[in-house]
């Protein structure tokens, strides 16, 4: 991968986290897994006590945490992204576009959010 990057190819890594507001601390993804990567810190929500698990800079993307949460079914919070290194012409075309979806769909879902206030 190194002698790829150095050469200016186009390479694809694979990362996982965990997402803090949907992780519900009760850190069956530590038991389960025994993954090293994964630890716990403490709760960004100030009415939730439990600490929430977080996928440590150590990770080196294997991916058994976030398949053993998705197999037993305990864990919605695992996410996996994929980052990409020298990327082509039609992976930034990608990009802006999934930009532009997301940035509009979330502007109406906060106009909508905004007429339903108080």
């Amino acid at each position: 991968m190194r002698h790829a990057l150095a050469a200016g190819e186009r390479v694809v890594r694979e990362r996982f986290g965990v997402d803090p507001d949907t992780c519900t601390g009760d850190h069956s993804c530590i038991r389960l897994s025994g993954c090293p990567s994964l630890s716990i810190k403490p709760n960004p929500d100030p009415l939730r006590t439990d600490p929430v698990a977080t996928v440590l800079d150590s990770c080196v993307g294997c991916g058994l945490c976030g398949e053993v949460s998705h197999a037993a079914v305990l864990c919605p919070s695992f996410y996996r992204a994929e980052i990409v290194s020298h990327p082509t012409r039609w992976d930034r075309l990608r990009q802006r576009l999934r930009q532009a979806v997301i940035g509009r769909l979330q502007r109406r879902a906060a106009r909508t959010s905004a007429r339903y206030a108080f």
